[in-house]
């Protein structure tokens, strides 16, 4: 029971970083110029449900495409570690991830009536470092357990998630650019402890070191 607690905080911790809803929240009000805050909170709960159903599916189903692709779990590790190190480098320069969206896509949105499934759930909230993260948890548990833990943990990330998008105004004004800046750099330099840890896992399960 221990072991399931320590995972699912080590899995809200890391998947709310890399979900990183303050520096999302800001990206969110842009591409929803003309919309009202009641709209806003609709798309903001519609694309957090989406976005958590695809953690889901990638925690349950993950496994078994990785097993069937005979993919082993020190390349998903290690392979993960190198991307995640990616998206904190982003992080540490104070940028959105460009693995989340892109100008294009945030001009595209802008145009779009109900951006809740594209960009918001996916790239901007389940983006390849998300799901990466998924894969690996699911990756180091085998017991019941472990995938409650990991779907709860998915409920509690999105469910704060809704809460600051929903609150992206108010949050914007209080935190300023300079605050949100400095949050996801701190972010990012945890972010990049976690990815560098993750590959030298992989590379040493590899390795018959594990």
């Amino acid at each position: 029971m221990q072991a399931s607690l320590d995972l699912l905080i080590t899995f809200i911790v890391q998947l709310f970083i890399l979900v990183d809803p303050l520096s999302g929240a800001p990206v969110f009000l842009a591409i929803t110029p003309q919309d009202s805050a009641a709209e806003r909170r609709t798309m903001a709960l519609r694309g957090c449900f989406v976005a958590g159903s695809v953690v889901w599916f990638f925690i349950l189903a993950g496994p078994w495409v990785l097993g069937y692709f005979g993919i082993k779990t020190a390349a998903v590790r290690t392979c993960g570690g190198i991307l995640l190190f990616a998206i904190a480098l982003e992080m540490l320069y104070g940028r959105t991830s460009g693995t989340e969206t892109s100008p294009g896509e945030e001009r595209l949105a802008e145009t779009k009536k109900d951006i809740s499934i594209t960009p918001l759930a996916i790239p901007l909230l389940a983006g390849p470092g998300t799901i990466a993260t998924a894969l690996i948890f699911a990756g180091r548990t085998s017991d019941l357990f472990g995938y409650l833990a990991l779907l709860l943990g998915t409920v509690v990330v999105f469910a704060g998630s809704f809460v600051i998008l929903s609150k992206a105004e108010l949050l914007t004004r209080v935190l300023g650019k300079l605050g949100t800046t400095v949050m996801t750099r701190i972010m990012g330099l945890v972010l990049a402890f976690l990815a560098v840890q993750y590959v030298l896992d992989g590379v040493g399960t590899a390795l018959g070191r594990g």
